[in-house]
């Protein structure tokens, strides 16, 4: 591979290399994630009677803008079972739109549900979300706080099932399992529910049963107050302040509980922009609580296998700029190796490396179908249709990218909702920001540029009659270019919209 007389084969070959071998590393985190699963994942032991009065529970629900969503949390919400007297629902609205306007429409026409309902108004976003959830602690005494996102439906029983885990006086949080109404709705969202699924099916379960570090979620789940106390209180320098509080607190030894098998219903972003917000925001987040707690997770006095799995839970953002690397240098690598035979290490490297790199992924997502509901049905649907979402999955690997840069570039910087409510959700008040037009713009030009590469590949190899090649690198194409494509409205809306 020669441009302007300079060989450029061999730093094609070698950064390849060097990026498969990261991949494979990320691969075997997978295959660890899947053997501990199968091993240790378990329902936690039935909780110890509770002793004395029945606990003080304070429900907070944070909303920021959320019209569309926000009146079936209220119901949701208001139906929680628990004893008289003994339970407060916070609404902490920081919303500039008519979300407010709603929610106190809804308060005055359910008078009976709105006495043991708060609605709390900011004068501004100071701290976004662990800003408002601080304020909210400050404004009531009850020992165990409850917290549900604008787009989570609890069920009523919800309280009698999470707060007897907390009879354990070392339990500081209990986070329930995640599930997604709308999961059928489209393509995407059938994507989003299978990527979400391997986290909260299989690596949340594995962790807990495995005694290691995992995360409270942000929502659907409990804190004991003591725990967020004895940790320092929520802060807002990152922008996942659920998973830095986790690592605090159980860094002071608190205990979390995992239910696998009970389910709060959510609802998943139905807009490409919106689902690359949302991924933006946990990617950057995670690797600003890398920057900020690792160090002290390492040099703490915590088991070797905890922090081995901190470490690789915390930096699990650093696999999208390997894809991206990926990506760039696919196509060089084929066009370098089309008229040779694959000997010495490559023989070994490149098979070992698509086994595992795909293979695990693959494995990882189509048992947790299995493991949600113990059919394979789902499961084998999704192992037939894994090119196509393995495509999709590579074509976020820039989205991550940029979040993982300015993750470790940078602290804080501002909680950007995803937006809820289906297709009518609006994401322009994302992408009225002029820095966050100006990203995703971005982001997207490069989707589109590898998006050609791979396009410009699959033309090529079909003309040398590499048909399997071909094939499998449209399938990529049809990934970036998908992508760019479906954020074009919002990224690239047109005049007056």
């Amino acid at each position: 591979m020669r441009l302007s007389g300079v060989d450029f084969e061999p730093f094609v070959l070698t950064l390849y290399a060097i990026t498969l071998g990261g991949m494979i590393y990320f691969a075997l985190h997978r295959l660890k994630l899947l053997w501990m699963y199968l091993r240790h994942a378990r329902m936690p032991a039935r909780p110890a009677p509770w002793q004395g009065a029945p606990a003080r529970v304070c429900v907070q629900c944070p909303l920021y803008n959320e019209p569309l969503v926000v009146e079936r949390l209220l119901e949701a919400v208001a139906r929680l079972r628990w004893e008289e007297g003994r339970l407060e629902i916070q609404i902490l609205d920081d919303s500039t739109d008519e979300t407010s306007r709603i929610i106190a429409d809804w308060l005055a026409a359910h008078p009976r549900e709105a006495a043991r309902m708060r609605h709390v108004r900011r004068t501004n976003r100071a701290g976004y979300k662990a800003g408002a959830l601080a304020q909210g602690m400050t404004l009531t005494s009850a020992d165990f706080l409850a917290i549900f996102d604008a787009d989570f439906r609890p069920a009523p029983d919800f309280l009698e099932t999470t707060i007897p885990y907390f009879s354990d006086p070392k339990v500081g949080a209990v986070q329930a399992r995640w599930e997604f109404s709308n999961r059928r709705a489209s393509l995407l969202t059938r994507f989003q529910a299978i990527f979400l699924d391997a986290h909260f099916v299989v690596e949340q379960a594995a962790r807990f049963g495995s005694g290691l570090f995992f995360n409270f979620n942000g929502t659907a789940g409990v804190w004991r107050r003591a725990a967020l106390e004895d940790a320092g209180g929520w802060s807002a320098d990152t922008v996942t302040e659920d998973l830095d509080m986790s690592y605090r607190a159980q860094r002071r030894g608190w205990k979390f509980v995992y239910l696998r098998d009970y389910v709060v219903e959510s609802e998943l972003p139905e807009k490409m922009s919106a689902f690359k917000t949302q991924q933006y925001r946990w990617t950057k987040g995670g690797m600003q609580v890398a920057r900020k707690q690792l160090r002290a997770v390492l040099a703490g006095n915590l088991p070797g296998r905890v922090k081995i799995e901190a470490f690789l839970h915390l930096t699990t953002g650093l696999v999208y700029p390997l894809l991206l690397t990926f990506s760039f240098l696919f196509v060089p690598y084929l066009y370098c190796v089309a008229d040779e035979q694959l000997r010495g290490v490559w023989l070994v490297i490149n098979p070992l490396s698509v086994v595992l790199a795909t293979g695990t992924t693959v494995v990882l997502y189509v048992t947790s179908q299995y493991f949600r509901e113990r059919q394979w049905r789902e499961g084998l649907l999704w192992l037939v249709a894994a090119p196509v979402l393995l495509a999709f999955g590579l074509a976020m690997c820039v989205t991550g990218c940029v979040a993982v840069i300015e993750g470790l570039v940078s602290m804080g910087g501002e909680f950007v909702r995803t937006p809820k409510g289906g297709r009518a959700a609006h994401v322009g008040g994302i992408m009225r920001r002029g820095r966050s037009r100006w990203l995703f713009r971005m982001v997207s030009v490069v989707e589109i540029v590898i998006g050609l590469g791979m396009l410009t590949g699959a033309v090529y190899f079909a003309q040398l009659g590499a048909t399997q090649v071909a094939i499998m690198l449209g399938i990529k194409t049809l990934g970036f270019l998908g992508l760019a494509a479906t954020s074009a409205p919002d990224v690239w809306p047109l005049r007056g919209t």
